[in-house]
């Protein structure tokens, strides 16, 4: 069930992005800029990375967007889906579990 809901990709923010080279995460954030396949996202905490989307032709159809995908050494993300998430999303509040999900709380999350 774990598996379904995203734990073999863990849910990050940008400043978490390096803890994760190499594997896959979840990062949910506002659209910030970008063409072609290389488009910037601004992350929960505040920070952007970069989505590499060359395997998903099709465009995201809201600001907020959930990207499932691979971190590259430069701390971009190589997207293997993602979801629309709507144009009303707290990204603070996201963070906010996020942290929770890589700190304190991390047993409940694994």
């Amino acid at each position: 069930f774990r598996r379904e809901i995203g734990m073999a990709a863990p849910r990050v923010n940008c400043s978490l992005l390096p803890n994760y080279v190499g594997r896959s995460v979840t990062l949910v954030g506002k659209q910030a800029g970008g063409g072609g396949s290389m488009f910037r996202i601004e992350g929960p905490d505040g920070g952007e990375v970069v989505v590499d989307r060359s395997g998903n032709p099709t465009s995201w159809g809201a600001p907020y967007v959930e990207i499932v995908g691979t971190v590259n050494p430069d701390r971009s993300i190589r997207e293997t889906r993602s979801t629309d998430f709507g144009s009303d999303f707290d990204l603070k509040m996201y963070n906010e579990l996020v942290l929770l999900s890589n700190g304190p709380l991390k047993h409940l999350f694994n």
